[in-house]
């Protein structure tokens, strides 16, 4: 039985952890279940999966993605306040280099401990995980897109990581190429993103329409056949 570990909500004292936090929706949801079991502790990323795991375990499970519209400025903003180190991983090359100056300019105190774009092969990741682990991070931020960020954060921690992990999706790349905020106020406050999304990027209309009802059924069966287990931390 695969047991899928979520988490209840947002806390500042999860920075204080060694440990690996992904984020999950019926997009990406999918790709867990093909994953070899590891420590991955997930929180529910939209209304949609928030609201099904709190009716499927009886507690309220907080919407939580890595963004500016959750938690993204919790992060970085008690990074800068308390002196933690942060290392960032994903996006292209020129991308990356965008959003570093970006994250510069909201965080002038934020120490960035180093950072690496997301296009490298698996001989070259074990160097970066290297790095990662010699410039004392404290908080690792990795975009590699579903599955792939997953095993590498574990790995991270395999390899002597000390910090915790957050996996950001397109975070980086959105935030690189965004005037101000990826996501205008409004649409966020309606809770349109999605379609927002679909609008801003084209290719992920298929995620969206095909995806996640398709993965929606797939994690019911799963649920009534009894193998996947949902256990709950805060």
């Amino acid at each position: 039985m695969f047991t899928l570990e979520i988490v209840e909500q947002y806390s500042a004292k999860l920075l204080d952890a060694n440990q690996a936090y992904s984020f999950i929706n019926f997009a990406s949801i999918g790709r867990v279940f093909e994953q070899t079991p590891g420590t991955v502790a997930y929180f529910c990323d939209g209304m949609l999966m928030s609201t099904f795991m709190s009716r499927v375990t009886g507690r309220t499970i907080g919407r939580v993605s890595f963004d500016f519209t959750s938690i993204a400025d919790l992060v970085l903003g008690n990074a800068e306040q308390s002196g933690k180190r942060v290392y960032f991983v994903g996006a292209r090359q020129a991308e990356l280099d965008l959003f570093i100056v970006k994250i510069k300019a909201l965080y002038p105190q934020l120490t960035i401990a180093g950072h690496h774009h997301g296009y490298f092969s698996a001989a070259q990741a074990e160097g970066i995980r290297a790095d990662i682990c010699r410039s004392g991070a404290d908080i690792l931020i990795v975009g590699l897109g579903a599955g792939l960020q997953e095993q590498f954060e574990l790995e991270a921690l395999r390899a002597g990581f000390r910090g915790v992990a957050f996996t950001c999706g397109g975070f980086i790349r959105q935030e690189a190429l965004a005037t101000r905020q990826y996501y205008p106020a409004l649409i966020n406050r309606l809770h349109l993103r999605a379609f927002y999304r679909m609008y801003r990027e084209p290719h992920t209309i298929k995620r969206y329409l095909i995806d996640y009802p398709g993965n929606f059924l797939r994690l019911l069966t799963l649920l009534a056949r009894h193998k996947v287990a949902i256990s709950v931390g805060e």
